[in-house]
């Protein structure tokens, strides 16, 4: 294991720890608390092997697994955790002495501040993105009776089916993206205001199927290339060259048409920086003969030749096996494009003003 100090390593590990849920709130104070700690080198199979108690660890890239837990990159928790080591790949850790004299001085009340209302936030935010302990059954999900699933697709009911489509995707893709869990009722997601490609299908298909409108599921390949884009770098190493993405689709004039509503314009625009050809694709539409999908059109793809199903029961109920922390990780990138951490920032504010922890990390 080799040992560095935090201000004289390479600024890309700076960019990965301003990329970890930490760094999102810690926002303008992450350098400051970054050149407090140090980094470490961790060979695969190498253990953390860290005994302070009083310290605090965020995994720069590489991921860390014990008997109970495990934490990919921007994941960050204290010394209580035993056992922990790299697996798969090497791994970079960056570890803050909470309990040194260096930590204390008077000099970093400032940073302490910070670093108290980062931890509060990451707390408020991971525990609002909790699914519950029980989760539906997968044959529930797509609930069309729901009153609030009813009194919406009323609301955005037109005077035809192709109308009425384009409303509903145009109701849909405004909702910002985010990593998660995909095992929660449309319903549920249109409570929570946010989801991931499955669960925005899922939403939007209820929605479709509750004014009478016939609506399935598409599947497609995306690589991860794509789809990277919208996450912190240091995941990429860990996911599969392919994944699969969904979407909603609707037949109108007796064909089906693609109707992505998966990616909000902020998404979107994270892709334009790469792939600007794209931007005619803002703002979303969709109408009797005008297919819309992003994903497909990327890939050259024919938005017309799509195969629909009924349902996703089988992809929509295997447990993910990321928890909510992984997510939370995930979803820096975007969170810190649309300021959506600034509402956490607050609530850390808030609570550590009625606690008296304004000062202690």
């Amino acid at each position: 294991m080799t040992k560095h100090s935090a201000d004289m390593i390479n600024p890309d590990l700076l960019d990965e720890f301003d990329e970890s849920t930490l760094g999102l709130y810690l926002d303008d104070d992450a350098p400051a608390a970054f050149a407090l700690g140090r980094v470490r080198n961790l060979a695969p199979g190498e253990a953390l092997d860290d005994p302070n108690p009083f310290a605090l660890h965020v995994v720069l890239d590489g991921r860390l697994a014990g008997p109970r837990n495990w934490y990919g990159p921007g994941n960050h928790f204290t010394g209580g955790e035993q056992g922990l080591q790299a697996v798969d790949l090497s791994a970079r850790v960056w570890t803050l002495d909470m309990g040194g004299g260096t930590w204390s001085a008077a000099a970093n009340r400032p940073v302490r501040r910070a670093m108290t209302h980062a931890l509060i936030a990451a707390d408020a935010a991971e525990a609002a993105a909790t699914p519950p302990v029980v989760l539906p059954d997968v044959e529930t999900l797509c609930d069309i009776d729901h009153p609030e699933i009813r009194r919406n697709a009323v609301r955005l009911r037109r005077t035809t089916e192709a109308g009425t489509a384009e409303a509903i995707l145009k109701f849909i893709q405004p909702m910002p993206y985010r990593f998660g869990t995909w095992q929660e009722r449309a319903s549920d997601t249109l409570a929570r205001g946010t989801g991931m490609c499955t669960t925005k299908a899922n939403l939007q298909v209820a929605l479709m199927r509750a004014v009478g409108l016939e609506a399935g599921f598409v599947e497609i390949p995306m690589p991860i290339s794509r789809l990277g884009m919208l996450m912190p770098k240091a995941w990429l190493s860990m996911m599969r060259p392919t994944v699969k993405h969904y979407f909603a689709a609707v037949k109108l004039g007796g064909r089906w048409h693609a109707a992505d509503a998966s990616y909000d314009d902020e998404a979107f625009g994270v892709y334009l920086k790469v792939a600007p050809e794209l931007s005619y694709m803002i703002p979303a539409y969709l109408g009797e003969g005008r297919p819309y999908s992003p994903a497909m059109e990327s890939q050259g793809m024919d938005m017309f030749g799509i195969e629909v199903q009924p349902h996703l029961h089988e992809e929509m109920g295997k447990r993910s096996r990321f928890l909510p922390r992984h997510f939370e990780a995930l979803n820096t990138r975007l969170d810190r494009v649309r300021g959506t951490h600034r509402h956490w920032a607050k609530v850390a504010l808030e609570q550590a003003a009625r606690e008296g922890t304004e000062v202690r990390a």
